[in-house]
């Protein structure tokens, strides 16, 4: 396969990416402004537990997917792509549904027990449906990744962000719900009736009559059937594991963070909207440059996996190390940028300068979590998805003691939840480093992948900040911040070409072919 291959596809992969995060992003600030940090608290409360059920049937089996349809893609092999499809489906779809009976028959069991908050029955109960319509949702949107066919699994995911805006949005705009426990009900409405519209154009951008003639019933003594099988599984379970360990995380946020903060000292108000500014706020924020990388991760798990096929180890290095240096440019200036003016870009996006401060601690971690994010990606895409799990494990226990240790001392506070944060994601950045060293020579030349970088972020950061200061007097302070910033985008973009930190030539003759 042509390189070019992978270059166009992460670029129309980020831009996809950028158009379904912007969505949401906006999606956030309007829901915010619209129905106050209370409500934010309690829709960030079950949203996780939500992420919880639907990682089990959506985690492993659609990145699964993904990776087996690549390699059967460039086998050739169109009987065993929908094959493996039509087994994925079944057995996603027996999950969800298993789950879904779990959830509605105990559901008086979970609010109580598990979430411990009488508020969050109605928004859990209309989580339910949620659960079936991502599982088909993100199986159908792997199979489009495999083949490389990124214009419908793309499509779809801004179909579900633009219904889920315009559903959500108007209603509370019509109706105006004062009481919180409405409000957040209605943003988790929200979620069923995006996926349903964007599963809605799936189902009719896949081709059943094709299907149809491709795959007759197999019988269950089928050996073929059950080596598929096995290779789901293999694949699916410890990224599946990876991923509940990831949403466990989140839930126990949901329910520790506001917890410790009270033996801090807070008041049960303000420990759920101090919760509710960082998670539903500012972790949005921090997570904005996973535009670039999870468009990274989507399209090298099925280029490495067809490469493998092939046996062809030199283009597996060259995708892995040319994956890594565009997170490097991507994630050192972003980290600075959080870092120096993250309250500059609170007040913008949010009005509350707190927010600001939160964002500027978190985003210490910007860099290890972009750089983490890639590397796991590459790790799965060779097959390596049980070490990379266990690497997660480690910096998830070092987060949860720091949360559960850390932020009831009131000389840190939630502090101690920022530390934790920061800490586990550098150590699961160390470990996924040295893990892919051992399979793959890692050639990122210092001066080139990493000074260079930095000298560029460092220069757009004076220019930042010289901006600000000629425009503040002339422009709103919003609009100050706007146009430093997107100053400062388009001088770094320059001063990588520049400084041949980023090739121009040698780049579009990449993408020519």
């Amino acid at each position: 396969m042509k390189k070019k291959s992978f270059i166009m596809g992460t670029i129309l992969l980020a831009t996809i990416n950028f158009i379904v995060r912007s969505l949401g992003f906006i999606y956030r600030i309007l829901l915010s402004r619209r129905i106050g940090p209370q409500a934010i608290g309690l829709y960030q409360m079950v949203f996780p537990f939500l992420m919880v059920l639907i990682t089990i049937p959506t985690a492993g089996i659609p990145i699964a997917v993904s990776k087996l349809v690549a390699k059967e893609n460039s086998l050739q092999n169109r009987k065993g792509i929908y094959k493996l499809l039509t087994l994925s489906l079944l057995l996603g779809g027996a999950i969800a549904l298993l789950l879904t009976i779990v959830t509605s028959l105990k559901i008086d069991y979970i609010i109580t027990k598990i979430l411990k908050n009488q508020d969050l029955y109605y928004p859990l109960l209309w989580s339910i449906p949620a659960i079936g319509l991502i599982t088909f949702s993100s199986i159908l949107r792997g199979y489009f990744y495999g083949l490389k066919d990124i214009k419908p699994a793309g499509s779809a995911q801004i179909i579900e962000q633009v219904t889920r805006i315009v559903f959500v949005i108007a209603y509370l705009y019509y109706k105006k719900p004062t009481h919180p426990v409405t409000a957040a009900t209605i943003a988790i409405i929200g979620v069923s009736i995006g996926e349903f519209f964007g599963l809605v154009y799936l189902v009719l951008r896949f081709n059943y009559k094709k299907l149809l003639t491709k795959i007759s019933f197999i019988p269950s003594s089928d050996n073929k059937l059950t080596g598929v099988l096995n290779d789901v599984l293999y694949i699916s379970i410890p990224l599946t594991i990876s991923r509940l360990i990831s949403v466990f995380m989140q839930s126990v946020n949901s329910i520790l963070i506001p917890q410790r903060l009270e033996v801090a000292g807070f008041t049960s108000v303000a420990a759920i909207e101090t919760f509710g500014k960082i998670s539903g706020m500012a972790m949005p924020l921090l997570y904005l440059p996973f535009t670039v990388t999870t468009a990274l991760v989507l399209n090298i798990i099925p280029n490495i996996s067809e490469e493998l096929a092939v046996n062809n180890m030199k283009e597996v290095a060259y995708k892995s190390n040319l994956a890594l240096k565009i997170t490097l440019l991507i994630a050192l200036p972003v980290t600075g940028v959080y870092v120096i003016f993250g309250s500059q870009i609170a007040q913008l996006v949010f009005h509350e300068k707190d927010i600001g401060k939160y964002l500027s601690l978190i985003s210490y971690a910007t860099l290890f979590l972009c750089m983490q994010h890639t590397l796991s990606g590459i790790l799965h895409g060779m097959g390596k998805q049980v070490i990379t799990t266990i690497n997660y494990l480690l910096g998830m226990l070092v987060q949860l003691y720091c949360t559960y240790f850390l932020v009831p001392n009131p000389k840190y506070g939630i502090n101690g939840f920022f530390i934790g944060f920061i800490v586990s994601s550098f150590l699961i950045f160390i470990l996924n480093f040295i893990t892919l060293s051992k399979h793959v020579k890692i050639n990122l030349p210092f001066v080139q992948s990493i000074l260079k970088p930095i000298c560029c972020s460092i220069m757009t950061f004076l220019v930042i900040i010289l901006t600000m200061q000629i425009v503040g007097n002339h422009l709103t302070s919003s609009l100050a911040t706007i146009t430093a910033l997107s100053f400062g985008a388009v001088f770094y973009c320059i001063s990588l070409l520049i400084t041949k930190t980023v090739d121009m030539t040698y780049l579009i003759r990449n993408i020519k072919g």
